[in-house]
């Protein structure tokens, strides 16, 4: 029975995406399904979730031809510093230890690195997506494995790559097991407009329930009155798991304020925008 693919990939979020275009792009025969409708996934909405992205790995979205794409929207991490609550003193690294002009890393929204993706994936004649669709089972053999979806088709592979999440079902039916413990902490994340320039400086304070991180982001690409684009920056606040719903749940002005007990003023006035979503 010859293969449908060389490769199959359930799951076509950032991780199972980003596999895909990398081998399809080596020329290896891939399928990615997804339970999806690729229209859902790419739509231009603004979730509030973005991605750090380390100077090697821009190397290898350079190599597949994905960095030209989002390169204008990606904003460089030229320094980093590092807080303790109740240390006056902290970690300061900068980009130009390194002895070149590279930054640290990126930091992106996750809407223009999957609209990047699927842009991609759309040109590679290697690359298949099955969306919306699911599957359901898979079995193995000494020559590969068969994939079932829902809707009752079959898939036939030499391999197959579960990025179907962090409880991924395949990931189960294949087996492999997994060390699990709770930390009782929920990530918090959003955006925050502020005041000043953040200059590339992403900070992290060590704060009693946990960290709180600072993230540079490009500006917001709307002008407020004055004709300016507003600076950004990405938040990722870590809190006890009890508290986190609250807090989710105060308005825009109670959250805000809570928020800025804990950003303080470097960057100056700081108001929160976008939606809030927890992990």
């Amino acid at each position: 029975m010859a293969d449908d693919a060389e490769l199959i990939i359930a799951g076509g979020g950032l991780n199972g995406m980003l596999l895909a275009v990398a081998c399809a792009g080596a020329g290896l025969s891939t399928i990615v399904i997804d339970r999806q409708d690729p229209a859902a996934m790419t739509a231009d909405r603004f979730d509030g979730r973005t991605s750090a992205i380390a100077y090697g790995s821009r190397l290898v979205f350079d190599g597949i031809g994905l960095w030209q794409a989002i390169e204008r929207e990606a904003e460089p991490i030229r320094e980093i510093r590092v807080a303790d609550d109740d240390s006056p003193l902290f970690l300061h690294y900068d980009h130009r230890e390194l002895g070149g002009s590279a930054p640290l890393g990126y930091i992106v929204e996750n809407r223009v690195l999957r609209r990047a993706l699927f842009d991609r994936a759309a040109i590679l004649p290697s690359l298949k997506l099955l969306a919306p669709r699911a599957v359901t089972a898979m079995t193995a053999d000494e020559g590969g494995a068969v994939v079932r979806l829902a809707d009752g088709a079959q898939l036939r592979t030499r391999l197959v790559a579960a990025a179907d999440g962090q409880n991924s079902p395949l990931r189960r039916a294949a087996g492999i097991g997994t060390v699990e413990w709770r930390y009782r902490q929920t990530g918090i994340v959003t955006t925050v407009q502020h005041e000043r320039p953040h200059a590339g400086i992403a900070v992290e304070h060590f704060l009693p329930a946990g960290p709180f991180a600072i993230l540079p982001m490009t500006d917001d690409p709307s002008e407020d009155a004055t004709h300016t684009h507003r600076a950004r920056s990405s938040i990722v606040w870590t809190e006890d798991a009890d508290l986190a719903p609250h807090l989710l749940a105060l308005s825009g002005a109670e959250f805000a304020a809570e928020l800025r007990t804990r950003f303080g003023d470097f960057l100056g006035h700081v108001e929160p925008v976008g939606p809030r979503s927890a992990s």
